[in-house]
């Protein structure tokens, strides 16, 4: 971007006038001219609309800002948010977007941006000592979009992540009112984009859109569903161990061939807490299939291949995932993380058979 003092020079220079003859005609000395085109001061607010009128240019050309170059500045953060996030670095996706805000303070994505790595960086390490103070810098960027950006996507996010810091106990503001409120205010389900869509493709030529939303619906459907099951509060150790399995039937019935793609993370997910039960029960058998599977559903995930690849199961095979734009909270392989979930159990350790199954896939890190 060009420095508003180069451009005054430009555009004086092309209309053939002396600093003194333009000092003259704005009604101001040689040496402010003189200052603003070395670079050395900038001219007084109150001065712009003049220098743009007498120039003939608009505000934007006098502040050297091309038409959508904030766009195009904005898609280059996003297009790093993307990289950073696959690697699951928190710290740089916060450093990114505050140079971001910094650059565009105000502005309502780039305070999103940043509200959503703050919120990952706090689950991601729910002890570190930056917990607190990221969560209230989080609190007060969506507070701020909800009072006064338009955007009702962006608003919508914010408000997600204000239920979720409002409604988390660990955290000393910790208010159940206030998620309930932000909670009500918040898009019904049958409102939303993804479900709208399905109704607003109508033509035949929009057939192809129409499915490809159903498909990626059923999917993000399934995963909430299955999220609910696995989340009863009262339930015990043999009712969680019935809604895990019947979350991987439920799975299984949506996709049917195997190929899970983004989702071998939840179906190894799923292993884990199914794995510790039986651990916890002293049933060894049923202990080392569920950690076996763990561990080959988090190896499927890491080694899934790159770019859009879709679901095989007729009832999704119109959704995609794309390894390249996936977000996590961890800078390691979904394998390391699960590996270290293995060797957290202390039942088996000594175990040949749960070392055999350890060290096998250590072998594939």
């Amino acid at each position: 971007m060009k420095n508003i003092g180069a451009i005054i020079k430009q555009k004086r220079r092309a209309k053939d006038l002396t600093q003194e003859q333009f000092a003259e005609y704005l009604n101001i000395s040689v040496s402010a001219v003189s200052q603003w085109e070395s670079g050395k001061t900038t001219p007084d607010i109150s001065l712009l609309i003049p220098l743009a009128e007498f120039f003939d240019i608009t505000l934007d050309e006098l502040l050297g800002r091309t038409p959508g170059e904030k766009e195009k500045v904005i898609n280059g953060y996003n297009e790093k948010s993307i990289e950073i996030s696959n690697k699951g670095d928190m710290d740089a996706g916060i450093a990114l977007w505050r140079d971001a805000l910094g650059r565009y303070p105000g502005d309502f994505d780039c305070m999103d941006n940043l509200a959503g790595y703050l919120l990952n960086k706090i689950y991601a390490n729910d002890q570190d000592k930056s917990v607190a103070q990221n969560a209230k810098e989080c609190v007060s960027l969506c507070e701020s979009i909800v009072r006064d950006c338009k955007d009702s996507n962006i608003r919508d996010s914010a408000i997600q992540k204000l239920v979720y810091l409002y409604s988390t106990k660990t955290l000393s503001f910790a208010d159940e009112k206030k998620a309930v409120e932000y909670a009500m205010i918040a898009s019904s389900r049958y409102c939303s984009r993804e479900r709208l869509l399905e109704h607003a493709y109508f033509t035949k030529e929009s057939k192809k859109e129409q499915i490809i939303c159903r498909h990626q619906n059923r999917l993000a459907d399934m995963d909430e569903l299955v999220s609910s099951l696995m989340c009863e509060p009262d339930a015990s150790i043999e009712e969680h161990l019935q809604a895990l399995e019947t979350s991987l039937r439920l799975w299984e019935t949506l996709i049917y061939d195997g190929n899970y793609l983004f989702f071998h993370c939840r179906i190894s997910d799923i292993y884990q807490a199914i794995a510790k039960i039986h651990a916890i029960k002293h049933r060894k058998k049923a202990f080392l299939t569920a950690l076996e599977k763990a561990l080959f559903h988090a190896n499927a995930y890491d080694t899934r291949p790159e770019g859009n690849q879709h679901y095989s199961s007729i009832f999704v095979c119109a959704a995609t995932d794309n390894k390249l734009k996936t977000s996590t909270n961890s800078m390691k392989t979904t394998l390391e993380l699960t590996l270290e979930f293995a060797r957290s159990l202390d039942y088996y350790q000594e175990d040949p058979d749960y070392l055999a199954i350890v060290n096998k896939y250590e072998n594939n890190k």
